[in-house]
């Protein structure tokens, strides 16, 4: 990834906004694809796309690599997608050395977004083999623990957000659970929504880290994650993916849920 230099090198340090990742990892990719003679590469980058199952919610970036005409099965198992869904997260400080959103709301942001990538994204249908990779690309100006929140209150006291430090952790991590369920605050109902603390979820991770060699809040700590296997259930309803097979509950249970989960998180 370039983003390194872009976020830090002379003359883009001046670019402070989440639009700015957005656009460094997508010239960093149209470079890729130029590089390997891909027709009319322009066309296989969208910016800010709709998911088709909820079309209030719109992906910061889609990458169609149908047209590099390389896909195999064996390919597949080393993570890669003819269609690329990608969330983006760029927490930063203000002139005063401050982060520019609560640390709550930025933890919740990002638990937002990995619900959204794990079910949202249109998919092959149940018991073939998975079309769509989910990634979340996410940046930290100095050292990205300020910008969250670990623990939270519940009923029996309060407990760790364990799913945060596998998050930005570099490598592979099998996150149990996202326990949206444990979660009961007027900040959670407000950016994640009311009804989505009955969605149940878990995923493994792999993760790609840039880690400066000292922090600083002129550098980044800058992390790729992709979603390799998750499943999501509300109420009687679960889909999945299991070592890149889609998966369902019963016969529709993907469409109705992805309804579901879109509207849970409107509420």
């Amino acid at each position: 990834m370039a983003l390194p230099e872009f976020l830090t090198g002379q003359p883009f340090k001046k670019y402070k906004y989440e639009g700015t990742i957005v656009t460094a990892f997508s010239m960093a990719i149209l470079q890729e694809l130029n590089s390997r003679n891909v027709l009319n590469p322009v066309a296989a980058l969208r910016e800010e796309v709709n998911y088709p199952a909820a079309p209030n919610w719109r992906a910061d970036l889609h990458l169609d690599l149908e047209a590099l005409k390389i896909f195999t099965p064996e390919l597949a198992s080393y993570g890669y997608y003819k269609a690329n869904w990608l969330e983006a997260k760029f927490c930063r400080l203000n002139d005063n050395g401050k982060i520019t959103i609560p640390a709550l709301k930025s933890t919740l942001l990002l638990l937002k977004d990995l619900v959204r990538l794990c079910t949202l994204p249109p998919d092959s249908i149940a018991n073939e083999r998975s079309e769509s990779a989910r990634y979340l690309l996410h940046a930290y100006q100095g050292e990205p623990k300020q910008y969250f929140t670990y623990s939270r209150n519940g009923g029996g006291g309060r407990s760790k957000r364990d799913w945060l430090d596998l998050l930005i952790a570099p490598g592979k991590h099998a996150i149990g659970s996202l326990d949206l369920e444990k979660e009961n605050s007027d900040t959670f109902n407000s950016v994640m929504g009311v009804g989505s603390r009955y969605i149940r979820a878990n995923c493994s991770i792999t993760n790609l880290c840039h880690v400066p060699a000292v922090y600083g809040d002129g550098v980044y700590y800058i992390v790729l994650t992709r979603v390799d296997d998750f499943r999501v259930k509300v109420g009687n309803r679960w889909m999945a993916r299991r070592n890149g097979i889609m998966m369902e509950s019963h016969d529709g249970a993907t469409y109705l849920l992805q309804a579901s989960i879109a509207r849970l998180l409107n509420e």
